[in-house]
């Protein structure tokens, strides 16, 4: 009885908050252990500023109001560390029921319409995965000789040829006009005709990738579909085409998404924005260059500082594209003045990292392979440190074992070398054939050996 009476509380107050022009999100929190409660907005795939904060009025209650014109999307509501809750807002109140230990296993939709569809959507893969998890393990225990394996086998080879988008079309199809739905619509695949070559069928898939997609449903910028949907877009690209060719693929898959978004103008301006985050500290530095000068300038013309930012970024890109002379180096080292241009060797390689850098530890074990392997051959590297404390640096290079010509200013980020070369991250690799002229910059020792090979 007291649990009825304290439902029928529940339902007067949304009734009277609705009344108010307002929307109320209640959930209960099961063992919550903290006190305090925010509310985030969601922003493509990443969550914006607090929009609220709020005391918990009872323990676990966590009681928020959005106003009449809210947009719809997903919200999210962190509870603790590493402790949180994603859910659906559509013009409606919400009441939810969850546990702080673990709240997405644990989440009882008590009322919301677009929160009972997330929740059968997330359900549905959870199943999913914890049925293969628990299934593989389980088949690790028998010999394949045994029945039992066999039967286990057999299960775990249907589930995995489950299609993970079942739930999404029935929830299309039966409520096409809920939240849940149109950004399901954004993760639906095109569907590829039969008959085709493996290259026909990656074409149709990039060309028709945004069918399904709405570009003038902004609500859409409030959830992460859209931009997983992007990124997913682009990695396409770096999939199916060789790095010497996957810039220029890219280029035209930009210019196809944002002649599509070009529809709406908000829409056009959340990708610009999100695109920018995307790859402005990537390895893809022409294809940033065009989306720079071809749309981000004309876009940032009313912010200055921005403006300003992008043409710098601009400006250092361009110092390093293909095809034209390497700024000079001259390294005074103990030796003797070392100078790059003066250099016999037919291939160079400029390497920019510092002993701070973990992606540089990472990675120069493997391009010191590269470099005994092709060094007999005339390959030879440069690398400019750019550390700042010399002990450090020092005790990089005897710790690497790394025989090829090193030098530093140590000064960080102020050496002279990498402003003139445009550095903007660390590693960073341009690649001069032997008239010093810029034939390549590896984004990776898997390029940089595919290259060097070509040419070696």
């Amino acid at each position: 009885m007291k649990q009825f009476w304290i439902v029928l509380l529940v339902l007067q107050g949304l009734i009277v908050s609705s009344a108010q022009g307002q929307y109320t999100i209640q959930i209960q929190v099961d063992s919550m252990l903290t006190s305090k409660a925010y509310l985030y907005e969601f922003i493509g795939d990443r969550t914006g500023d607090v929009i609220d904060s709020v005391h918990t009025q009872q323990p676990g209650q966590v009681n928020f109001s959005l106003s009449a014109d809210a947009h719809p999307g997903m919200y999210r509501v962190v509870m603790g560390p590493r402790t949180w809750l994603d859910f659906i807002f559509n013009k409606e109140n919400i009441v939810l029921h969850t546990s702080f230990n673990s709240p997405v296993d644990n989440l009882k939709v008590i009322s919301s319409d677009e929160n009972e569809l997330w929740n059968r959507y997330m359900n549905f893969f959870i199943l999913l995965n914890r049925k293969q998890e628990y299934l593989s393990s389980l088949l690790s225990l028998y010999d394949p000789s045994e029945p039992f394996y066999k039967a286990i086998d057999k299960e775990l080879a249907g589930i995995r040829q489950t299609d993970p988008e079942t739930v999404s079309k029935q929830i299309i199809q039966s409520y096409p006009n809920s939240y849940v739905a149109r950004f399901l619509k954004v993760e639906q695949s095109p569907q590829v005709p039969v008959g085709l070559s493996m290259e026909e069928e990656r074409d149709y898939v990039l060309e028709n990738f945004f069918t399904g997609l709405d570009f003038n449903d902004s609500v859409l910028m409030y959830s992460p579909p859209l931009i997983s949907r992007v990124k997913s877009y682009f990695g396409l690209y770096q999939q199916a085409f060789p790095p010497n060719e996957v810039e220029e693929a890219m280029i035209g898959g930009l210019n196809r998404l944002l002649s599509q978004a070009a529809v709406n103008d908000a829409m056009f301006s959340f990708l610009l924005q999100e695109l920018a985050l995307m790859f402005e500290r990537s390895e893809f530095e022409a294809f940033f260059a065009y989306f720079t000068e071809n749309y981000l300038l004309e876009a940032s013309c009313k912010d200055e500082s921005r403006s300003s930012e992008l043409a710098e970024t601009l400006a250092a890109i361009k110092k390093t594209a293909l095809g034209i002379t390497a700024p000079d180096i001259i390294m005074p080292l103990a030796s003797g003045p070392y100078i790059l241009s003066e250099m016999k060797q037919p291939v160079v390689l400029v390497l920019f990292w510092a002993s701070w850098c973990q992606h540089c530890t990472e990675m120069l074990p493997e391009i010191k392979h590269i470099y005994d392997q092709y060094k007999s051959k005339g390959f030879e590297i440069v690398a400019i440190s750019l550390d700042m404390d010399s002990k450090e640096y020092e005790k990089a290079l005897g710790k690497g074992h790394y025989t090829w010509i090193n030098y530093s200013e140590l000064k960080g980020w102020d050496c002279s070398i990498a402003y003139d070369y445009g550095i903007r991250a660390t590693p960073s690799m341009i690649l001069l054939d032997n008239n010093k002229k810029i034939i390549g910059k590896p984004r990776n020792p898997q390029h940089l050996r595919q290259l060097i090979s070509g040419l070696l």
